[in-house]
């Protein structure tokens, strides 16, 4: 690796007074750009120099940055150094440019810079007009400009295959020829470039040989006959030569070779004359130092990457003095490093260099078609196609990809891979392909509802997308989005296939259906329906509903989370539940639905505000709970009393009466009253012919009466299964009506809490006084309450929340409706 001083060009050009930085370094060579003068003041071997102008040699490395590497060496200390003579360059800015026109950019192209794509990390910007881009392999950046473009992110011809290539001496000159000033050769599709630098003041030769003849081992390929001959004059320190490879101008290959092997012949030793000392190195295309291995032939010695000669003198054509060298690889340049450790002439033998190419890979490519109806290829490779403005049309090809269709009527497909087709504003066509592929509507600027098993979508930027197969994912938009999946789950390549689905922001509802889904809410109060199937539920930030299976692994995250046991989706199995202990000030809720009774749960942590523990349910499946505060056990409806006893006429209780509640089974009446009123305008009774909501007799109750609904319906709109209605909301001219008598006789019966109780065979409320008001009752009986509950006194909304929500009147005919 050469060692020279960087250049900074004035203008990105390569001209006298360009200053050169005081601190040599090393660098990979990418060209020779040719000889010139620097002048430079500092100090070297002990001397100090003012104004000293020197020859040497200006290099492109592969950092794109210009070296000078001085003739005479490096120096010790420099404190100003400028360009006094150079070559003509102009720095490529690495950026290939088509023009105003319609181009064809491939391999072939060369832009006004003289840049060009090929198998390497292109950026290549075409302009405008309507170009056709190939970039070849590599990691690509493209952008398509004005015009109605077509770009493919690799090539369009066929993968190229390794080859095996040499750099042969006899081919590059005749016997005794000089190459001190370097070499530019072309095998197959590798560029060979050498250069040789006098690291000492011996007056080094770089000679190729064809007239001595050098070892070559059993079956080795060299050609015995071609030969650089690497000489010095006396010096300890002798000569560096390097050595890169690069691929040629429209070649499908690497700019690093494998399997490098060549031999050095004749490192020894002469008495009071030289000890041959030899040092090679090689690097990756990053620069890094990669393995070298070198076995010599007899008695010289390896210590790392450097060879000591034997005290032996030795021929060219002997084993004694021969040392094989292999590179692995990936290599993109190598270096030898001769010197002497004595102080006569000396000379080694290099055989021809035996290399393998390495075809050049697919790339992740970044393609943009910009404006213009733009059709653009991903082909291999982790793309992302972006179409911008205009009817575009993109193709993933293999690999996972993300495609941007942008404004306008696009054409997404996700082809092979696990890929991610954001359609953008218009109605656009997605066709997602084989592997686990998503739609994102992570931008639109509405909430937005897709079906799956319909392959329907609406709302936002979904608005008119047609949706044509292959989608098992979404990632939902920062609105109320409703993403529901499809019924099945199957087999790609080995690999089992479902939805996946991302609410993000928003109040989302997430069905999953059958199989085995993943849903995540995200932020905000979602509901998630595992349904069918081995799911995981992620409810994250926001009080939540999660309707959970046999199965299933569901997370509350953040908020007061509701976890409702699906009867529907039940097996046996396990469900395991985690209700989450972050931002939640009314704690979480696992809700049984009547599935179990107390003697089915067995706590293992009782701690009220994080419960753990085990539920098994009727049919056999076992519910393993942690970090939950509430459950909820029973769930029916009522009116005519149920006791213990049996059903009792109301009238017929009195305080410490034992009655049957639904959340927290038999408790005793801690007060009862009733208030005799005329039944006419609000006092109306709402008469609930026998059967209307399941009751077993007629039954009659006050307007304000709140009955008990239970509704996969509830549970989409107010994230509660369950939730209470006022009577007077239910009526339907029909087999619910308000009726006028003559008088009527209201009896509020009232518990420590609130309750559910059954009446007439289903759930209906008990009174609650900052609901019902406290001038439902007369005075005598108001006096009696606050002895019992003196709090009410003060504080009529100071008995506690009620046991359900409660429903106003838009909100239960949007219920009803449902």
């Amino acid at each position: 690796m050469p060692i020279g001083y960087l250049v900074t060009l004035g203008d990105n050009t390569l001209d006298a007074g360009d200053v050169i930085s005081g601190g040599s370094v090393n660098f990979t060579t990418q060209q020779s750009l040719g000889t010139g003068q620097w002048t430079w003041t500092g100090s070297a071997g002990g001397f100090n120099y003012n104004n000293l102008l020197e020859a040497g040699t200006y290099f492109l490395a592969t950092d794109n940055n210009v070296y000078f590497v001085p003739g005479p060496g490096p120096v010790d200390v420099i404190t100003s150094a400028t360009v006094t003579s150079a070559p003509t360059f102009v720095l490529p800015d690495g950026i290939v440019k088509g023009t105003s026109g319609d181009d064809l950019i491939d391999d072939g192209f060369t832009d006004a810079e003289g840049e060009s794509a090929g198998a390497g990390d292109d950026s290549i910007e075409a302009g405008a007009g309507d170009d056709t881009v190939t970039a070849g392999m590599g990691d690509d950046t493209v952008a398509g400009g004005d015009g109605a473009d077509e770009i493919y992110g690799d090539s369009q011809s066929s993968p190229a295959t390794a080859t095996n290539e040499v750099l042969s001496w006899t081919s590059l000159g005749s016997n005794n020829q000089n190459v001190a000033a370097g070499l530019t050769a072309v095998t197959g599709e590798i560029q060979v470039t050498a250069t040789f630098v006098d690291t000492g003041d011996n007056n080094p030769r770089f000679r190729i040989d064809t007239n001595d003849t050098g070892y070559v081992g059993a079956g080795e390929p060299f050609d015995a006959d071609s030969l650089l001959q690497l000489r010095g004059n006396g010096d300890g320190d002798t000569l560096r030569a390097s050595f890169s490879f690069a691929a040629t101008s429209g070649s499908q290959m690497q700019d690093e070779v494998q399997d490098l092997t060549f031999r050095i012949n004749d490192v020894d030793w002469g008495n009071n004359n030289h000890t041959d000392v030899l040092t090679v190195n090689a690097y990756d295309a990053d620069g890094n130092l990669i393995s070298v291995t070198l076995t010599p032939g007899a008695g010289d010695t390896v210590v790392g990457n450097t060879i000591n000669a034997e005290f032996v003198s030795e021929n060219p054509e002997d084993l004694g003095g021969s040392v094989l060298v292999n590179i692995a690889g990936p290599v993109a340049s190598f270096e030898i490093i001769y010197g002497n450790a004595q102080g006569g002439t000396q000379a080694v033998w290099v055989s021809d260099l035996h290399f393998t190419t390495l075809p050049a890979v697919p790339g992740d490519d970044s393609l943009s078609g910009g404006d213009g109806n733009d059709t653009i290829f991903g082909q291999d490779g982790d793309d992302t196609l972006t179409g911008d403005n205009g009817n575009d049309s993109l193709d993933g090809g293999t690999g996972d990809d993300l495609l941007q269709g942008g404004a306008g009527t696009d054409t997404l497909t996700g082809g092979a891979g696990n890929d991610a087709l954001a359609g953008g504003a218009g109605g656009d066509r997605l066709t997602g392909g084989a592997g686990m592929d998503y739609l994102d509507y992570t931008a639109s600027d509405a909430g937005v509802t897709v079906d799956l098993s319909t392959n329907t979508a609406t709302g936002g930027h979904a608005t008119g997308d047609t949706l044509a197969g292959g989608m098992d994912g979404i990632f939902g938009s920062d609105f109320n989005d409703t993403l529901t999946g499809y019924d099945v789950q199957g087999i790609d390549n080995g690999v089992p296939w479902t939805n996946i689905f991302y609410g993000n922001d928003g109040d989302d509802l997430l069905d999953g259906a059958g199989g085995d889904d993943a849903l995540y809410g995200g932020a905000d109060n979602d509901t998630l329906i595992g349904g069918a199937g081995a799911d995981t539920l992620d409810g994250g930030d926001g009080n939540d509903r999660l309707l959970v299976g046999s199965g299933d692994v569901a997370t509350g995250g953040a908020g007061d989370d509701v976890f409702v046991i699906d009867d529907t989706a039940l097996g046996g199995g396990v469900i395991t539940i985690d209700g989450g202990e972050t931002d939640e000030p009314g704690g979480d809720t696992i809700d049984f639905s009547g599935l179990l009774s107390w003697d089915d749960i067995t706590l293992i942590d009782p701690n009220p505000d994080a419960l753990s523990g085990t539920a098994t349910l009727n049919d056999g499946t076992v519910v393993n709970f942690s970090n939950i505060e509430s459950l909820v056990i029973c769930f029916t409806t009522g009116t005519h009393i149920l006791t213990p006893y049996g059903a009792r006429l109301i009238e017929t209780l009195k305080p410490g009466d034992l009655v049957l509640t639904r959340d927290h089974g038999p408790q005793p009446i801690r007060w009862i009253g009733t208030r005799t009123v005329a039944g006419k305008d609000r006092f109306a009774p709402i008469r609930f012919d026998a059967g209307a909501i399941g009751n077993e007799r007629e039954l009659l109750v006050s307007p304000q009466h709140r009955m008990l609904h239970q509704s996969v319906a509830a549970t989409l709109y107010f994230n509660d299964s369950e939730v209470l209605i006022p009577a007077k909301h239910m009526v339907n001219g029909d087999t619910i009506q308000q009726i006028e008598t003559p008088e009527v006789t209201y009896v509020h019966m009232m518990f420590d809490e609130h309750e559910m109780v059954f009446a007439e065979g289903i759930a209906s409320e008990s009174s609650h006084p900052g609901q019902m008001g406290l001038s439902a009752i007369d005075d005598a009986a108001r006096e009696e309450l606050f002895s019992l509950f003196p709090e009410l006194r003060s504080n009529p909304n100071g008995y506690g929340d009620t046991a359900r929500l409660c429903l106003r009147r838009f909100e239960a005919e949007l219920l009803q409706a449902a």
